[in-house]
């Protein structure tokens, strides 16, 4: 017998790889490629687990997540998480079988789709401690919690039950995940803490507890009690069809005619558009769509490609919104008290390769950011952080290439990440987002994505370019007020020992000089308590109808003081108003808050707008904030529209003008007497 052919020997070594096998050889693809980025991925898996699962169930995430060190380079890793649980006969294939999920099919948003990240963690703990992980699991129908040891078995993909048991759990329902790997823990911007953090800023609704290495707790609190809207399942568009896959769903329809799978197997296409697709390539609107292949298939694919259909349906799309973008910042970064927070931008929904996909930026500038560095960028896609490979991102492109210089940044050339004490936030909202790799680290560049993300920023940044313009405005304006303060009282009380005159009421001159209203407010602490006494001081030569309005810390608002009460409260945002009486030139009104005592507070924790005045006449006070959705009474709106209008008549004088001559001969007549 002739020894076998050296093909016949290499047929012999042929085999079937499995998935795990090959994630167990190629880890880095997933992101295991080294100990600090392994623990990171093992927290980011387990996490964006917990909050899909507690969304879906339409539940508030509770999530507590604890690193400790048990050994040299080894690390536990528990996350538990209020989520609905999950059955016993699932947990074995949930979290030790990759490639195996519920959400891969689903064309809607979701943090996890392809049924990896979590067994993947569980595939790294295996490898590199020989460790198995521990699952508890409770669901709400059950009175007790199953406990799985698991492992993986990579040859066969498979499930390998190490051990089982069943306890008693003091909650719920929920789901606690327990891993040993081998790992490495530091602080900084690409670590388990900074991606917490980032996840509490475009998740408010969360509250996460991490536990670290050395038993530091941190807390970030839940700065909403509203649940993102849900996320709904669509149909497949065909602009995003391959040949292939329009063959796959035509097989496996169960309507009666192509007409009928056109307008409900897929979207975006109409009635009318699927009789006219049909018609066009020769087909009968009553054809079973499994009898529809080959160059047919071909031919129906390019006439709806070339059809005027509907754009893609933005319902599969859970994106965070304005408000929940700027609640999150100042949740997250209030210790750092930025001094300016743009309002958040939502571009509407768009399509990316018949995908529906939309961008949200949001921009705070100054406070504690530093000032020299460059500014921060804050990736998110789906809501979920993306702390590596920041080069490598459509998103870091897109910051870099616009020019910042025009919006009031140093940016060398005209291009690159700008320097300055600015924080910015991109988040990219997709029912499929172009990933660069498995990891889900970065976006990978497209031309319609760079152009919605360019369109943002640029929104955002007109916003920065008018808050400097104001800054310097106010400034200028502030100083001229101090040196008119200082200096005029002096010369009027010289001037009047020369003549040998009272000194004259000098307010007029001062409205006639600045022409703003001033918001100075105080702090005033004793043992009584703290007070914030503010005045408000119409230095204009029109009376003015005004609104005050304050932003408190919710935490302190609970126990802070109103003089007078105000007309209007919001608790749950720390937010008090109040319509001022009529303000006649040179009029004053006051209002206060008060404190208990000790209360830790500083004069930058209050913010105060005004509302019924150009920006441009305000000093101590900012603007009310578009983006607060509050109805002016109406004595307000008719006061600000009457003085716009005078303003645009140019500038006539009203009956309640300050009659600078009468004030002069009034002063003289006092001298008289």
């Amino acid at each position: 017998m002739s020894p076998p052919s050296i093909a016949q020997q290499l047929a012999a070594k042929q085999r079937e790889i499995s998935v795990a096998e090959f994630f167990e050889r190629n880890r880095q693809i997933l992101g295991f490629d080294n100990l600090q980025r392994a623990l990171l991925t093992t927290v980011k898996e387990s996490v964006d687990n917990s909050l899909d699962a507690a969304e879906d169930a339409r539940i508030l995430p509770e999530i507590l997540v604890e690193v400790s060190k048990e050994g040299e380079d080894r690390y536990r890793v528990a996350v538990t998480d209020n989520g609905p649980g999950i059955l016993r006969r699932e947990i074995p294939n949930v979290f030790a079988r990759l490639l195996y999920g519920s959400r891969f099919h689903q064309n809607r948003q979701a943090r996890g789709q392809q049924g990896i990240g979590i067994s993947a963690a569980v595939l790294y703990a295996n490898l590199t401690t020989a460790r198995p992980a521990r699952i508890t699991s409770k669901v709400e129908e059950e009175e007790a919690a199953h406990v799985l040891e698991l492992s993986i078995d990579t040859q066969k993909n498979q499930p390998r039950v190490v051990s089982e048991d069943v306890v008693l759990w003091d909650r719920p329902h929920g789901t606690k995940v327990e891993l040993v790997l081998k790992a490495k823990y530091v602080r900084g911007r690409q670590s388990a803490l900074e991606y917490l953090k980032g996840t509490a800023i475009v998740n408010p609704h969360a509250r996460i507890v991490f536990v670290e290495p050395d038993g530091t707790r941190v807390t970030f609190e839940r700065a909403s009690t509203e649940l993102p809207a849900p996320s709904r399942e669509t149909a497949p568009h065909p602009f995003g069809l391959e040949l292939g896959e329009l063959g796959y769903l035509l097989k496996a329809s169960k309507r009666p005619s192509l007409v009928e799978f056109l307008t409900k197997d897929l979207q975006g296409v109409s009635a009318r558009t699927a009789r006219e697709v049909v018609a066009s390539v020769g087909l009968r609107t009553g054809d079973s769509p499994s009898g529809i292949h080959g160059e047919a298939q071909e031919r129906l694919l390019k006439a709806l490609h070339d059809a005027p259909l509907i754009a893609p349906s933005a319902e599969g799309l859970s994106p965070i919104g304005s408000m929940l973008i700027k609640r999150g910042l100042r949740n997250v970064l209030g210790e750092l008290k930025p001094e300016f927070f743009a309002p958040p931008v939502s571009r509407p929904p768009k399509v990316r390769g018949g995908f529906p996909f939309m961008v949200e930026v949001g921009l705070v500038y100054g406070g504690g950011l530093p000032s020299d560095q460059a500014v921060q960028i804050l990736r998110f896609a789906n809501r979920v952080p993306l702390l590596f490979q920041q080069g490598a991102c459509a998103i870091t492109g897109a910051v870099s290439n616009l020019d910042w210089r025009r919006y009031g940044l140093d940016q060398k050339g005209g291009s690159g990440v700008p320097v300055g004490p600015m924080l910015v936030l991109v988040h990219v909202a997709s029912t499929k987002i172009p990933f660069t790799s498995e990891a889900k680290e970065a976006i990978a560049e497209d031309p319609e994505l760079d152009r919605e993300v360019t369109l943002a920023l640029q929104a955002a940044a007109r916003h920065l370019r008018t808050h400097l313009s104001r800054k310097s405005r106010r400034e200028f304006a502030g100083d001229k007020f101090a040196i008119i303060l200082k200096i005029l009282p002096k010369l009027a009380e010289k001037t009047s020992q020369l003549v040998g005159k009272p000194v004259p009421d000098l307010t007029p001159v001062v409205t006639r000089i600045m022409d703003v209203v001033n918001v100075e407010s105080r702090l005033l602490s004793d043992p009584k308590g703290v007070r914030v006494p503010v005045e408000i001081t119409n230095y204009t030569p029109r009376a003015r109808v005004l609104e005050l309005f304050v932003e408190v810390p919710p935490d302190l608002f609970a126990n802070a003081g109103f003089s007078p009460a105000p007309d209007g409260t919001d608790a749950a945002l720390g937010r008090a108003w109040w319509t001022l009486p009529k303000l006649p030139p040179n009029g004053r009104a006051q209002v206060a808050i008060s404190f208990p005592p000790a209360t830790d507070l500083d004069t930058n924790d209050l913010d105060w707008y005004v509302a019924g005045i150009d920006e441009a006449h305000v000093l101590g006070a900012d603007p009310l904030p578009g983006d607060w959705d509050v109805r002016l009474p109406r004595t307000i709106v008719e006061a600000a529209e009457q003085a716009a209008a005078d303003a645009a008549a140019g500038g006539g004088t009203s009956e309640e003008e300050v009659d600078y001559d009468a004030a002069e001969a009034s002063a003289h007549a006092a001298d008289e007497e």
